[in-house]
Formats: structure tokens, C-alpha cells, sequence
């Protein structure tokens, strides 16, 4: 994704009311905690791992507050599984088979939602991904049962990306609900027919209207502040707001690259890891939520991209905020005399009692442009670089600094 800004140390106070808030959000119900229904935990992250149990006709009228399937006799696979090798966010993902010659159909059925619950008469677009051997085609279908005595509202999926064996594929369905409304409701994925395919589900969301893959505005105005030991992160919303959704937080040690991202629509619970994009670098999953705040432990050196995400789990472009200036003392920072700024041709650096062991330079996108061992007569060349802002990494013996720069 594309990085929307860097921004460097700011002072802000914390917001510990803020932050109980934060807690209570993030350990409700399930381990989701945005989107439009996120009591159904579409990343399956807080549910049992094992054979799922069976809601059937003789639970009408019953909450259900884990995944479970229409028929046990009807599966041949029914398990949630702990497997990152199986999931596609996080480590948690569905499976589900059905049986030959057990009957025409069987559901895979999220969690019933109490706050807020389904409504009558709406549409609603069920979205997930998939991943199976063969193709289940029309045998697959997204959909919403607003009781278990009557019909529910279900139909032939939509692939929103082209179908490979093996690999997850985006579907979705937009279905108007029914007008009978009871406690045993769910959203679900049926298969049909005959078809035997063992299908793995992840990322299952379901949000109100027509299907949806236009992400919100970006977060702005990012502060890091380090208030003796802990580390306050803070961001403005985008305009128009998040649209259902909340916000994701990437933890990364080091600067990440613009395509170090997390799975787009990937439904995540706080400590999860992704190592997509350039070098596999490690990112946690530090803060889901409402919030345009949290605190966590300081750590010198850190990174976080910060992510709008809407009610389809769309995410934005990312904000990222940076204490890589916060790791060394203050006695060592005003020691390094960095001139001039704005510069043309070069920048020179001042360190009478500091041993610089290396400079690097980063554009706004996190791509290194300019690297270089210790300094030749106090300068850095930067006459090859475009004109615009960059960030200049100082390594020292006695740790590193990052300071904007603007190339004229």
C-alpha cells in the first residue's frame, strides 16, 4: 500500500480513559472488534479449535455464541483449525465438506448476532474468502438466515477475484433478508448439490448494501509520544469517518517498506503477524479498534502503519509514525548538528563526540535511496536525489537518530 506520511517525535499527553476504553473494546465478545457485526469473529481467531458443533432444527430459537454447522450427519469435515498454515489472516480458518449422498446441503453458520442484530427486510452482502481443489461454483452459497423455522435468504456466490486451485479466492453474495426475526440467526456459506469438495473459509464479514471494495480516506496527523515508558500512538480520522469500520495498527522494528502490508480484507485479532511484502519483514498487529489512540509499552525503534479499515474490511493507504528518533539520549542528539535543511547538494553532519557508523535515506514511501558507511569529510551527497521530503537515519556508536530533511 502506499504510504501516506512519516511522521517524527511529537509531544502528546496520554489518554489513559481512552485506553480503558481500548481494552474493553478489544476483549468483548469475540477477538473482532470492528465492522459492521463484529460479534460473529469472521476471522474464526477466538473460536474452539476442533470439530464444530451442530444448530440444527431443534436449536430454533437459541443463540449460538460459536461457528457451527447445519447438520453433523450431513459433514464429512466440520473443524476450526489453528494452523497459519491453513489460514489466510492470522492463524485460525473453517473447513467444512460435505458428506456423499447425506443430503443436498449443509451451512457453515457464524456466531448469532445480538449487537446489532441482522434486520428484516435489508439487504445485506456476505463476503469471505475461500480456498478449495476444484471450484465449488454455484454449489456455494453466501447468505443470512434470520431464524431456523423458516427459510433463510442464500444464492450463488460471486467471485471477486479469479479462482486458483489451492489459493484463497474472494467471493460474495447480496441477499435481502426474510421477515421473521428470532435469537437463532446467522450469517452462512451453504454447499449444495452434490458436490463433495472440502472448502477452507477465512475473513468472513457481512455488512449492509451492495458489495463494497472502495476503501475509506486515509488517517492523518500521526503523533508518538514516549511518556516515561509508555509509548501513546495517535492519529486523526479520515475524512467522511471509517464507514463501519475502525482502524488496524502494524507494529514493525524496523522501517517498513510501502508493500509491507497486512492482508487486504483480512480480519485480524491483536498479536497476530504478517510478513507480506518486501524482505518478509515481521509486522505485529499492535491495536484494533475505534479509538484514534492507544498506549503500549515504549520501545526504541519502532515503526506503526496505520490503517482506516471500512465495514467491508477494505483497508486504506497507511499513515505511518515513527519513534526511530526516540532510541538515543538527548544529550546525544543535541551533540549531532545536521545543516543545512533545506539543502541542494549536500548535507553535512557534525559529531565532535560521536562515531557515525552509518547514514541512511528513506523517501516518504520507505524505500531506501541512499546508504552509505560512516561520513567522508562530515557530508552526504544528496545532489541525485528528486526534490521533495526525506528522512535521514543516523547510526551512531551510541545509537541512531531520524531527522526530516527536504531535498530543494
Amino acid at each position: 500500500m502506499k504510504t501516506k506520511l512519516l511522521f517524527i517525535k511529537q509531544n502528546s499527553k496520554t489518554f489513559y480513559s481512552i485506553l480503558l476504553f481500548c481494552v474493553c473494546l478489544n476483549y468483548g465478545w469475540s477477538q473482532q472488534v470492528i465492522g459492521e457485526f463484529p460479534e460473529i469473529d469472521g476471522g474464526f481467531e477466538a473460536q474452539p479449535t476442533g470439530t464444530m458443533g451442530n444448530a440444527g432444527s431443534s436449536e430454533a430459537g437459541v443463540p449460538q455464541t460459536e461457528w457451527t454447522v447445519s447438520s453433523s450427519s450431513r459433514a464429512a469435515v466440520r473443524e476450526i483449525e489453528d494452523d497459519a498454515a491453513k489460514a489466510r489472516t492470522g492463524t485460525f480458518s473453517a473447513s467444512m465438506q460435505l458428506l456423499a449422498s447425506a443430503g443436498d446441503n449443509i451451512r457453515l453458520q457464524s456466531i448469532s448476532t445480538t449487537s446489532p442484530a441482522f434486520q428484516v427486510s435489508t439487504d445485506y452482502t456476505i463476503q469471505f474468502f475461500y480456498k478449495a481443489d476444484a471450484n465449488p461454483g454455484d454449489d456455494l452459497d453466501p447468505g443470512i438466515y434470520l431464524n431456523n423455522t423458516s427459510s433463510g435468504s442464500a444464492g450463488n456466490k460471486t467471485d471477486a477475484s479469479t479462482f486458483v486451485a489451492g489459493e484463497y479466492t474472494k467471493a460474495y453474495a447480496t441477499r435481502t433478508t426474510g421477515t421473521t426475526f428470532n435469537a437463532s440467526n446467522w450469517a452462512v456459506a451453504r454447499m449444495s448439490g452434490s458436490n463433495e469438495t472440502l472448502v477452507t473459509f477465512d475473513d468472513f464479514v457481512v455488512y449492509a448494501g451492495e458489495f463494497d471494495e472502495t476503501a475509506t480516506n486515509d488517517a492523518t496527523a500521526g503523533t508518538y509520544a514516549n511518556n516515561a515508558g509508555t509509548a501513546t500512538v495517535s492519529w486523526t480520522a479520515p475524512a467522511g469517518g471509517v464507514d463501519g469500520g475502525g482502524y488496524v495498527v502494524v507494529r514493525y522494528t524496523s522501517m517498513p517498506a510501502a508493500d509491507n502490508d497486512p492482508n487486504q480484507n483480512g480480519v485480524y485479532k491483536i498479536g497476530n503477524t504478517t510478513t507480506n511484502g518486501t524482505g518478509s519483514l515481521l509486522g505485529t498487529v499492535a491495536y484494533i479498534g475505534t479509538a484514534t489512540s492507544f498506549d503500549e509499552t515504549y520501545v526504541a525503534g519502532t515503526y506503526y502503519k496505520i490503517y482506516a479499515v471500512d465495514k467491508a474490511f477494505n483497508y486504506s493507504d497507511e499513515l505511518v509514525v515513527s519513534d526511530a528518533n526516540l532510541g538515543v539520549a538527548e544529550n546525544v542528539i543535541d551533540r549531532l548538528k545536521i545543516y543545512p535543511n533545506p539543502a541542494n547538494n549536500y548535507i553535512s553532519i557534525e559529531s565532535p563526540s560521536v562515531v557515525v557508523t552509518s547514514v541512511e535515506i528513506f523517501n516518504v514511501l520507505g524505500k531506501n535511496v541512499y546508504s552509505q558507511s560512516g561520513l567522508t569529510d562530515n557530508k552526504i551527497n544528496i545532489s541525485s536525489l528528486s526534490n521533495g521530503m526525506y528522512l535521514l537515519k543516523i547510526t551512531s556508536n551510541e545509537g541512531s537518530i531520524t531527522r526530516r530533511i527536504i531535498k530543494e
